[in-house]
Formats: structure tokens, C-alpha cells, sequence
């Protein structure tokens, strides 16, 4: 199941990511430590006054060039105290580091990888090694990274103080674009967020950690790369899929099962999309568990999720345009019997097919019905069935967005509106339902434009349908 919520890029998100901004967090400058009282009597007064001005004018301008640094302005002051990070320094510098890391992938040259990298903490180089190890198993027809050129201002929030400390200051959080495509599966570049620490020691910058926090941008360290331990990449012919390399057997069936679901969404919906997804399966729960930071009592009852994904970030730019939607499967769900990995896998496919046509105004029950009637499709359910999976709930209007994810029932009611749409209005009908939301934002307008019906109409045929069903 997918867990949408409107935003304003052309596409559902997995889980609801609305976000209150918060303002920028500027740590206190350090204070110049307190002096002796002055002797009495002594000349040194006059030199301990100078002393004094001139240490509080080093510290105020060593702050003022601190505090700089973290809000990663792109209008510096003409002259920095220790750490000079106009765009044509210190950005231009960071972007090498990027490019180096960029090209150590494509080489897979570990020396030159970890040559930018603080391995004082050594966890933290063993994480980036493993990291460089998975980057150069992804099948990648293209890879960069690509530094944003203006940094958002409250990153420095998600800064781990211990490395604030260990710099004096002059450390900061990036945003990275980890623009790619995928071999055999994207037409388009994808762009995934990555949150590098960039420290200041020894005349250059280096890689010394990973920004932390419960709301970093949708995808940040819940990449098949991200896993703690080593991928394996499987491919069949329009799946790629990462496993953990201890699933590698199993990773065989997987593909069968997707490619099965692939010719289920081929049967409604034959074009409009690449036709391939790249699907992680990975053991490292993080990952999956990284798409529910803000909702980690949902993780239990998901069993996958489809992620849209853009040219861009969408949290650090305006009107990104939709690139791929990827598929990622909760672990503690592979035991799980294989009709069911076959009808998640249909489901989140579905998503995916319906991506490039998904808007933020695209209601929830048109897009968990239509998935829903996708994987469903040919299959014979019994009315005793529907009444067991509906139980008492009571068909009224069409649910809300913020009601359809509180009731899990909705997800069967979603799916006999989108049966019953193609069953009296013709399967084409229902696609083109779904495709108007581009355009119109309310249900009666598609309805009256696509249908030839109010709304209130809809749901009336709707609420008859469900009833026979129930018998």
C-alpha cells in the first residue's frame, strides 16, 4: 500500500510530508575567555585594554563568519576571518570534493573515494566505504553529484553537534542532488537528496558525516545504496531490482513475481510510462523504515511503497517535473505468502504506471481504488468476501484525503468506485477519470466533464454498486 498526501509537485508522495518551515538555528558564537583582573597600579593596563578589543573583535568576526557558513548564503561578507566560502571558493571547492566522489563511483577507485573523507570517526568511514561499495554495484548510465546553489537555510538543523564541536564551527550541512539514471529502467534523470557534512580542517573540506533528523527531504538515507551492509543487483527484463546479498536466492522469484505484476498493469495500463521499475528490497529495515520518519506506528501495516521522484528536489526548488516513481518493500513482508507479494507488487506497479498523470489533486480513493482495481483485475471475489473486507463500514461520500488513510476499508470502497466506473462507464473511462485530475481539481468537475455526471450522482450509483456487492 502507498500512503499519498497533496504537495505541489505533479505527483503523490508515499506519506504525508507538509511540513511547518522552521527558522534557522545559529549555535552561539564562543565567548573570549574571561581575563585576570588587571593589576593595580601596573602600566600593563593600556596593553591589556588593547589585548581585550582585539580578542573580541577576532571572536565576533571569526562568529559572524561561522554563522555564514551554516546558513550556507550565497552573499557573503567581502573577507571571512578562517574559512572563506564565497561560491567561488568554498562552493567551488565542495563541488570538486563532489566531482572526485562523483568519478571515484564511476572508476570504483576506493583510494580516491576516501581520499576526501575525515576518517577520525572511524564508524562513520566504515559507513562511507560501505556506502562507495553499494553506489558501484547500481547498474548507473549516469551519475553526478550536484551541489544546490542555494543552500536551503534550515539544513543546519539536522547538523550532529558532535561534529560542530569537532570543527570550531566551520562545518555544515550540503544539500546534494544524486542525480541518475538507471540502466534498462529510466528514460529521464532522477534526482534523490543526500545530506554529506562538509568540515574545514586543514586548509580544505572534507566529508565528515551525515546530517540526522526525522524530516529530512523523501529519500534521504532511504536509498538501495544507504543499506548498512552489502547489495546485490538483480535484473530480469523490466525489473532492476536490490536485495540484501544474503536474498540473493530469493531475489529470483521476486522477479518473476514483479514481472507477472508488470503484465497485470500492461493489461489496463499498456503505455503513458517507462513500463520498468527499479524495485529495493533491502533487509536493512532503516530504509524502508526512513519513508515513515513521522509516522512510525504506519510502518506495521505498509507492506510497500511507491515513491515519485523528480528532475529535482522538490523540497529545495520550485515546479520540479515528475522523472520515475520507485518501489520499496517493507522486509518484515518478503515471508509473506506469495499471492500476496503478487497483488503488492500489481498494486505499487499501478502506482507507478499512473505516476506521470498523478497530481496533487488527485483524491486518495481514485488513486489507492485505481491501484487496487489494477491488481484485482480478472480475479473473482465472492459477495460473502466483499461483505468480510467491508464489515460494517457505512458508504456515504466519497472520503476525504485526510480520511481515506484513517480507515482501511477505504482501499476496498476505492476499489468498487474504480470497478464500478469501468464496469457502467467503460474501462478507457475510468483512466481518462483519473487522468482529468491533471487539469480540474474538484470530483464533480471530472465527473460532470468525463462521465457526464454531478458528483453527487457518482456516489449515489456508487453507493448502490457497493450494496449489490454485499448481496
Amino acid at each position: 500500500m502507498t500512503i499519498p498526501e497533496p504537495t505541489a509537485p505533479p505527483s503523490v508522495a508515499h506519506i504525508p510530508q507538509q511540513r511547518m518551515p522552521a527558522g534557522p538555528w545559529y549555535p552561539p558564537p564562543p565567548l573570549p575567555p574571561p581575563l585576570p583582573p588587571p593589576p593595580r597600579r601596573s602600566y600593563l593596563w593600556p596593553v591589556l585594554t588593547i589585548l581585550l578589543v582585539l580578542s573580541m573583535l577576532v571572536a565576533l568576526v571569526g562568529a559572524t563568519a561561522a554563522a555564514w557558513a551554516l546558513r550556507g548564503n550565497e552573499d557573503p561578507p567581502i573577507a571571512a576571518s578562517w574559512v572563506d566560502m564565497r561560491p567561488e571558493v568554498g562552493g567551488k571547492a565542495i563541488q570538486a570534493v563532489l566531482q572526485r566522489h562523483a568519478d571515484a563511483v564511476k572508476n570504483k577507485d576506493l583510494a580516491a573515494w576516501m581520499a576526501d573523507v575525515d576518517d577520525t570517526d572511524a564508524a562513520f568511514a566504515r559507513r562511507h566505504k560501505q556506502l562507495f561499495e553499494n553506489l558501484t554495484k547500481m547498474p548507473f548510465a549516469e551519475l553526478r553529484f550536484e551541489r544546490a546553489a542555494k543552500l536551503p537555510r534550515k539544513l543546519d538543523e539536522h547538523l550532529p553537534s558532535q561534529l560542530f564541536a569537532r570543527y570550531h564551527a566551520a562545518v555544515h550541512v550540503e544539500a546534494v542532488s544524486v542525480v541518475h539514471r538507471i540502466q534498462g529502467v529510466d528514460s529521464k534523470p532522477v534526482a534523490t537528496p543526500w545530506l554529506p557534512v562538509f568540515g574545514y580542517a586543514d586548509g580544505k573540506w572534507m566529508i565528515a558525516g551525515e546530517a540526522t533528523g526525522d524530516d529530512l527531504p523523501t529519500g534521504a538515507n532511504g536509498q538501495p545504496w544507504d543499506a548498512a551492509g552489502p547489495v546485490v543487483v538483480k535484473r530480469s527484463d523490466h525489473v532492476v531490482a536490490v536485495v540484501s546479498a544474503d536474498d540473493a536466492d530469493r531475489a529470483q522469484t521476486l522477479l518473476h513475481l514483479a514481472e507477472e505484476g508488470l503484465k497485470q498493469v500492461a493489461t489496463v495500463r499498456p503505455a503513458g510510462w517507462d513500463g520498468k521499475v527499479f524495485l529495493t528490497v533491502i533487509q536493512d529495515k532503516r530504509i524502508f523504515d526512513t519513508y515513515f520518519a513521522e509516522s512510525q506506528d504506519r510502518v506495521a501495516q505498509v507492506a510497500a511503497i511507491a515513491v515519485p521522484y523528480y528532475d529535482r528536489i522538490p523540497e529545495w526548488t520550485n515546479s520540479p517535473t515528475y522523472a520515475s516513481t520507485r518501489v520499496v518493500f517493507n522486509p518484515t513482508e518478503l515471508s509473506a505468502q506469495t499471492e500476496e507479494l503478487a497483488h503488492d507488487l500489481a498494486h505499487e506497479f499501478a502506482h507507478a504506471a499512473m505516476g506521470p498523470v498523478t497530481g496533487a489533486h488527485t483524491p486518495r480513493w481514485v488513486v489507492e481504488g485505481f491501484a487496487e482495481y489494477v491488481a484485482f483485475k480478472g480475479a473473482t471475489i465472492s459477495a460473502a468476501g466483499i461483505r468480510q473486507a467491508l464489515g460494517n463500514l457505512v458508504i456515504g461520500p466519497f472520503p476525504t484525503d485526510q480520511q481515506f488513510y484513517d480507515e482501511p476499508r477505504n482501499y476496498v470502497s476505492g476499489w468498487l468506485a474504480c470497478r464500478m466506473i469501468a464496469e457502467k462507464y467503460g474501462q478507457g473511462k475510468l483512466i481518462a477519470f483519473y487522468e482529468a485530475f491533471q487539469r480540474l481539481s474538484e470530483v464533480d468537475s471530472v465527473s460532470r466533464e468525463v462521465l457526464g455526471v454531478a458528483a453527487t450522482d457518482l456516489e449515489a450509483q456508487w453507493r448502490d454498486y457497493v450494496a449489490k456487492q454485499r448481496g
